[in-house]
């Protein structure tokens, strides 16, 4: 079980906020619900879960995440179910932090728990980040995003990180996608440095 803070209104109006446990923050938030409490809100407490914690100084790289976001969501658009398509990335996963999260999910959704909940507990996914307002998601392999950042660097000059450069295989496929002779401007953002990637080891592969 996770701990989360809750914070709600009892039937006089008085406000409390309080550290509860619970499976995840849909459960929490039905169970005060269900007591008569009008809840606020209830939110991850941390990154506790089932009995472990990350060490002090560990964090998630959301560019870690990102990746395994477009990775995930292409295995899912394959047909492979959920619990596989976790399996594959979790031995596939470099980053040692997002490992332990996605072992975490798995078991909680293994167990009956829906995704987003299984997420929401661990509280990875950036405030600003909002599907509701993305048309379509793409998935884009570590791997061509990997090639684009060095394509980048080598025939443009620009040392980008590894989101940056997935932005531009996306355009890339988009642009594919068009009619050929219809007329297209693709704008994207080139919002990650490639500063602190230049010890990875897909800058020396062929």
């Amino acid at each position: 079980m996770a701990e989360f803070v809750v914070k709600l209104a009892d039937e006089r109006g008085h406000t409390h906020q309080q550290i509860e446990q619970g499976y995840s923050v849909a459960e929490v938030r039905d169970r005060f619900a269900s007591q008569g409490y009008l809840v606020h809100w209830v939110k991850p407490q941390g990154l506790l879960s089932n009995g472990f914690s990350f060490r002090r100084g560990r964090k998630l790289k959301h560019s870690s995440f990102l990746v395994f976001n477009q990775q995930f969501l292409t295995l899912i658009k394959a047909g492979l179910p959920i619990l596989n398509s976790l399996d594959l990335l979790i031995k596939r996963q470099r980053d040692a932090t997002l490992r332990q999260v996605l072992e975490n999910v798995r078991e909680r959704v293994k167990g009956g728990e829906l995704l987003s909940d299984a997420f929401a507990t661990h509280a990875i996914v950036p405030k600003i980040y909002d599907a509701s307002l993305a048309d379509e998601a793409l998935g884009i392999s570590t791997e061509d995003a990997y090639a684009m950042a060095k394509r980048l660097a080598r025939e443009e000059g620009l040392l980008v990180g590894i989101s940056a450069a997935a932005a531009v295989v996306g355009c890339l496929q988009l642009a594919r996608q068009l009619e050929k002779n219809k007329d297209a401007v693709f704008v994207t953002i080139f919002y990650d440095s490639g500063d602190k990637y230049l010890s990875e080891r897909f800058w020396q592969e062929e």
